[in-house]
């Protein structure tokens, strides 16, 4: 499926198949020099704003890459793994707060887990609770103690909705869907605050929008070669995968 090299999947082998119109001169001499021309084959190095979509246990979970990189697998970091690929969780190098997440999200030692595939960034999303109240969550969200409502993330991957009697995490669900909580596997702490902004257990939810997702550079590997793209380019290339 042909898409732009901002929402392309990272560490796949993807292929160009042309360019946006508004796309310059100066643009097309740049991507040109890095070798990123009309059928050239390339790969996105996952490191740069990315997320991971693994399965477990029978349930897919997205969490960001750089959280993941603490999630050690045979003797490899979970990150380092290919799409598609399977491992057991041997040792989780993380602080604290991390572990107790990934602990409640049933990522700890001795689980087996499949990476299913390397995606960008998503936006924020904008739900409603109870049908009242607005509030924006996503993958890689925080809670912050008594702060004003509507000024950040909150944490939507620790979230778990039913919809149409399947469970998917808060985060993932689509404009126009509804669901009700059905669980929160966070700590204490972050489910006392989610609760000031109406999330907790039972609640029914919709979400209304999703926020584009912001530019940002990326790193290809061209031909063996690493080479860095500009964030102003990145929607001006289609790609699709080989």
């Amino acid at each position: 499926m042909k898409t732009t090299l901002k929402m392309a999947e990272r560490k796949r082998v993807l292929k160009v198949t042309g360019f946006h119109e508004s796309l310059g001169g100066f643009g097309k001499k740049l991507l040109t020099g890095m070798g990123l021309k009309k059928g050239a084959k390339f790969e996105i190095d996952p490191a740069h704003v990315s997320q991971v979509l693994l399965q477990y246990e029978g349930k897919e979970i997205q969490l960001g890459y750089e959280s993941l990189m603490g999630v050690v697998v045979g003797d490899r970091r979970l990150t380092e793994l290919t799409s598609k690929e399977l491992g057991t969780i041997s040792a989780l190098e993380v602080g604290r707060g991390a572990l107790a997440k990934f602990t409640a999200l049933g990522l700890k030692v001795g689980t087996i887990v499949e990476v299913k595939k390397f995606v960008p960034g998503s936006g924020p999303l904008f739900i409603e609770i109870q049908g009242a109240h607005v509030a924006i969550v996503n993958v890689e969200g925080f809670v912050i103690a008594g702060e004003e409502l509507y000024k950040y993330d909150l944490p939507g991957d620790v979230v778990f909705v039913e919809v149409k009697g399947k469970e998917k995490q808060l985060c993932s669900m689509k404009p126009g869907e509804k669901g009700t909580i059905s669980s929160i596997a966070g700590t204490p702490e972050i489910k006392m605050e989610l609760d000031r902004h109406w999330i907790k257990e039972g609640n029914t939810v919709k979400a209304l929008h999703r926020q584009e997702s912001e530019s940002h550079s990326l790193m290809v590997l061209v031909k063996g070669k690493c080479h860095h793209i500009p964030k102003g380019l990145t929607e001006k290339v289609y790609v699709e995968v080989v």
